[in-house]
């Protein structure tokens, strides 16, 4: 009987010390799912504060954030709010005579996560009203800018908007990946119109 009982006890311990073990712990998380973003893909930017060719000098570098989610496919690679930089590139001040100021600027790259994504293609170059003859000089790259210009001084003030593009190809990990709303075709609108007025 006890050989019995013995028997019993020892069987049952394994079972017992089984039940006591902690569950597994569960491994790292996955990586994060990355994706190609191609080079030369648009990013729009928006400048977070003024620039102006009579306050601002080559090499000043100023703040930017991504203004719309960047998306390749369905998958948000770059989200809007991504903090940056720019950097004035040229600025010249307006001078006696009426001469125009000057000012082209650049976007440089926006940080997503720890990665630093470099941009091209920003250059927003203007030259202000030239006063000895009273004409507008071209932009150099993108215009018009004359809302920007007073009294020969150009200054681009915060949350203005420009598009920049990705300088190279990146591999950035998928911030979402859902499908854009869908849009309802003015067919479709009207459709359900109709079937709304049917009683």
């Amino acid at each position: 009987m006890l050989a019995r009982i013995a028997l019993l006890v020892g069987a049952a311990l394994p079972l017992l010390v089984f039940a006591q073990e902690p569950a597994a712990t569960a491994g790292p998380p996955p990586d994060p799912l990355l994706v190609t973003v191609p080079g030369l893909t648009p990013v729009i930017i928006r400048l977070e504060e003024p620039i102006s060719s009579n306050k601002n000098k080559p090499g000043d570098r100023f703040r930017i954030t991504v203004a719309e989610d960047v998306r390749v496919g369905d998958a948000v690679v770059i989200p809007a709010g991504s903090p940056g930089e720019g950097e004035v590139i040229h600025a010249a001040r307006s001078g006696a005579g009426g001469k125009a100021g000057e000012l082209i600027i650049a976007a440089r790259f926006v940080r997503v996560g720890d990665l630093e994504v470099r941009l091209r293609s920003f250059a927003l170059g203007v030259a202000g009203k030239d006063h000895t003859n009273d004409s507008f000089a071209s932009s150099f790259l993108i215009g018009p800018f004359a809302m920007f210009v007073k009294g020969g001084v150009i200054t681009v003030p915060p949350a203005t908007l420009g598009t920049a593009k990705t300088a190279l190809e990146f591999k950035l990990p998928a911030v979402v990946s859902t499908p854009r709303p869908a849009e309802q075709s003015v067919e479709s609108i009207k459709g359900e119109e109709n079937e709304s007025k049917v009683d």
